[in-house]
């Protein structure tokens, strides 16, 4: 079987499997394992942080450890039960859920000019597009790809974005899209324990290769793709081709490094878009955006990562990048990982996460920045699940930063319930026995809870923003102005 077939064959099966991508730690275990995973040390020790498919912090374990968690019984009336509460909690009305909103005006004034297209029945002629990076919850495009739906049903499916060139990490997936490699290619940035000179572009990961005929495919509906490469002293050359259609060759070699982007108008519809490399020189590739016009919601997550981990990345590439793809909105989604680190330190980390909020402001000014919280978790100690203490730590830390530096927050954690919601989680079959990450009904969950938190602020701006409402402002302000005492004529 050649390697090409093999290499297709695995991409159609991943889609399938993504969602066991979070389950490593939800094996079914043996008698002697449940013994064995009960035991404080070895809870501690071996505790998974990273999320698919990686042990407690990559940097510390081999990616092929595994954590058998024991899985304790709930009966299925119990289960419904609290499937229902946490449903009907997370469906209730929940106001300020999004913390120091004014950060969300300019996001907003966008989304209203495209509902006033939409409803003037003006066809929709660019793409608003909201980017959010973050760690192994983003990146298993569950809670992203809900968002997507819930935004795009909404507003327009403007497609998916931005996505990793080939399959970066095990059960990688873009929900609407398919893709596939041939195994000539080397990822960087996936573990982000070599980043070398960072050169690893808007997402954090690149794919290299100094062979020729080594390939990349993307399937996805767009009517613009843009492909992004590292321009190279040297760089060898891409055949791209749409639709197994007439060949394009596209050229990488330049004096100097830098951001490299071929951009290609197509047809409205499905499309099999597919580089390969021509000669044996280096090729490295960054990334794809397939778009359309309507909306996105993009996902850019890297599993085991943390926010300071943007600010290691090749800056002139990542602002170039940033820059062209113009996103109204940018979420970032970290602190689970954050919270678990032994060397956490309060000073620090606000340093840093807000030098990170600074850094994508003056990268894209014009850019509304919205922080996504960590949920709740929980450790096991002493044959029972804490709180897990570092959370509060971060989300304090978070909000001190947005508070000050023109940033929305969104509490995950809260608006699961609180602290010690993570339980409940589990039992109700929404959230992973590891009591870290979600199982798919619960990431569609909260995502449902976000967006309805979202656009119950965006129904507040248009009111604020409405004709009558700043008429009566407007008359409030005269009356105030000419009221007793006044000497305004």
């Amino acid at each position: 079987m050649s390697a090409r077939l093999l290499a297709a064959l695995r991409a159609s099966l991943l889609p399938a499997l993504a969602a066991l991508a979070l389950l490593p730690a939800c094996a079914q275990t043996t008698p002697a394992q449940k013994k064995t995973s009960a035991h404080p040390a070895a809870a501690s020790t071996r505790h998974t942080t990273t999320g698919a498919g990686h042990a407690a912090s990559g940097r510390r374990h081999s990616s092929r450890a595994r954590v058998h968690y024991y899985v304790a019984r709930v009966s299925p009336a119990r289960r419904a039960a609290l499937v229902e509460e946490i449903g009907a909690r997370l469906k209730e009305p929940a106001p300020h859920a999004i913390a120091y909103e004014d950060a969300l005006e300019g996001f907003y004034a966008q989304l209203a000019s495209r509902e006033e297209e939409l409803h003037a029945g003006d066809p929709a002629t660019g793409t608003l597009r909201v980017l959010q990076w973050g760690d192994s919850h983003t990146a298993a495009d569950e809670f992203t790809g809900e968002a997507r739906r819930v935004f795009q049903q909404q507003f327009g499916d403007g497609g998916i974005g931005y996505s990793y060139a080939g399959h970066p990490f095990a059960g990688y997936r873009i929900i609407g899209s398919a893709r596939a490699q041939s195994p000539g290619w080397k990822t960087q940035g996936n573990k982000f324990l070599d980043l070398g000179d960072g050169d690893l572009g808007m997402g954090g990961i690149s794919l290299s290769t100094d062979r020729a005929g080594q390939w990349v495919t993307l399937d996805a509906p767009c009517t613009e793709l843009e492909l992004q490469y590292l321009e190279q002293p040297g760089g060898g050359s891409l055949r791209f081709t749409d639709n197994d259609g007439d060949p394009i060759e596209i050229q990488t070699a330049a004096d100097e490094t830098g951001a490299g982007t071929f951009r290609y108008p197509c047809p409205a519809g499905d499309h099999h878009f597919e580089i390969t490399t021509e000669d044996a020189a280096p090729v490295t590739v960054l990334g794809w955006v397939a778009t359309q016009p309507g909306v996105t919601w993009e996902s850019i997550g890297i599993n085991g990562a943390e926010a300071p981990l943007i600010l290691k990345w090749n800056q002139p590439l990542f602002s170039s990048y940033l820059k062209d793809n113009s996103p109204s909105l940018i979420v970032l989604a970290y602190g689970t990982n954050e919270a678990a680190s032994p060397d956490w330190d309060e000073g620090s980390y606000e340093q840093a996460f807000a030098s990170l909020i600074d850094t994508i402001h003056q990268y894209v000014p014009e850019s509304s920045i919205l922080v996504i919280g960590p949920g709740d978790r929980a450790v096991l100690r002493h044959h029972a699940w804490r709180d897990y203490d570092g959370t509060g730590r971060i989300v304090e830390a978070q909000r001190a930063v947005c508070r000050t530096h023109d940033c929305a927050y969104w509490d995950w954690r809260d608006r699961m319930g609180g602290p010690g919601a993570m339980q409940q989680w589990v039992y109700a079959g929404w959230a992973q026995p590891d009591h870290t990450h979600f199982t798919g009904d619960g990431y569609r969950a909260l995502a449902d809870a976000f967006m309805a938190d979202l656009m119950a602020g965006f129904e507040s701006y248009k009111e604020r923003h409405s004709p009558e409402t700043e008429t009566a402002g407007q008359q409030d302000l005269k009356g105030a102005r000419n009221g007793p005492g006044s000497t305004n004529p």
